[in-house]
């Protein structure tokens, strides 16, 4: 399941159905005698608030429009394959974009067949381009299926993506994470960070 995909609404009706089911099953576990751990989520505070930021969002920039210039932009920091991408399902899951995929004639899946696309004789991989990603950067479908997933890895075996994980989760654990080994890395990602990316 991907949490993702659900709104606020949608997330309390699963965590109703799910209390529903756990209550089920610890009544089953009750009435044959099986032990089981009583556990509430609730109980468990954090010892030190101070040691993680509530709401670690707020620093992200969220400009009111995107324009094809920052959209260019953003893909040169994390660039990838053009010549083919994946888009996000409307249930999770990412799939390659085949320009064939809804023709009944070409694409094996439109006729029921299981097939990987990766090996049909007719796939015609969709070139990423510049409002796929400005659609990506946008959001505004609901469900998120205009999320858009690249492939890092070059077709001459490749890659020129570089991760970091700028959520601060803890307080000083900047003091030791590799990017700040010197400070051409510090201000590198400070840079990177502060775009919003």
């Amino acid at each position: 399941m991907n949490i993702e995909a659900y709104d606020a609404e949608a997330l309390r009706s699963i965590v109703r159905l799910l209390e529903y089911e756990n209550r089920i099953l610890k009544d089953k576990l009750k009435k044959e005698n099986i032990p089981y751990d009583e556990i509430n989520p609730f109980e468990e505070t954090i010892e030190n608030a101070e040691e993680y930021d509530l709401d670690q969002g707020a620093r992200i920039v969220h400009p009111t429009f995107i324009t094809e210039k920052m959209a260019i932009r953003f893909f040169s920091m994390f660039w990838g394959r053009e010549d083919v991408y994946a888009r996000r399902g409307k249930n999770g899951g990412y799939f390659p974009q085949c320009d064939n995929r809804w023709d009944v004639k070409l694409c094996p899946k439109q006729r029921g067949e299981k097939i990987f696309c990766d090996e049909c004789e007719n796939k015609k991989w969709t070139k990423l381009d510049v409002k796929k990603i400005v659609g990506h950067l946008l959001g505004y479908k609901e469900d998120g299926s205009d999320v858009i997933g690249i492939y890092p890895l070059l077709s001459d075996g490749t890659c020129r993506f570089i991760v970091f994980d700028f959520d601060n989760h803890e307080k000083g654990a900047e003091a030791t994470d590799f990017a700040n080994v010197d400070s051409e890395w510090q201000s590198d990602c400070t840079a990177i960070a502060g775009t919003g990316a």
